[in-house]
């Protein structure tokens, strides 16, 4: 074999191996791009789950924090119809059923409730990470 042909075979082979090896680059490049498209959709869609999880924890929690206002303006009126009904209206003893003290206890209560259903919503949904 003649010295040209011994280096056409050994281009030959160079441009044998070069194409195999492009080949396989490509592959892994587009392997790599695959698992990176999947991973950033993956983590994407967990940020988010966990972003809307957040937002609705923030709803829940300004929630209670109104109802808990609420409540305390209405102990506040049930303070007042209290000592009206002792100093101005002279009586000597109230109760539950009064007319002036019934409709704000009953609102008390049932804000209760609220702000309880809400703290179970927050407890159910764990502990933030």
């Amino acid at each position: 074999m003649t010295f040209s042909e011994r280096m056409k075979e050994f281009l030959d082979q160079g441009t044998y191996v070069s194409k195999e090896f492009a080949a396989r680059a490509g592959e892994k490049a587009q392997d790599w791009s695959e698992k990176g498209y999947q991973a950033s959709k993956d983590f994407l869609a967990k940020a988010g789950a966990k972003a809307q999880d957040l937002g609705e924890r923030g709803v829940l929690m300004l929630e209670i924090k109104q109802l808990e206002g609420q409540a305390q303006k209405l102990l506040c009126r049930l303070g007042t119809e209290i000592y009206t009904a002792f100093t101005e209206r002279e009586e000597t003893s109230i109760n539950m059923d009064s007319p002036d003290l019934n409709p704000i206890l009953v609102e008390i209560d049932h804000i209760k409730k609220e702000i309880e259903k809400r703290e179970q919503n927050l407890k159910n949904r764990g502990t933030p990470a």
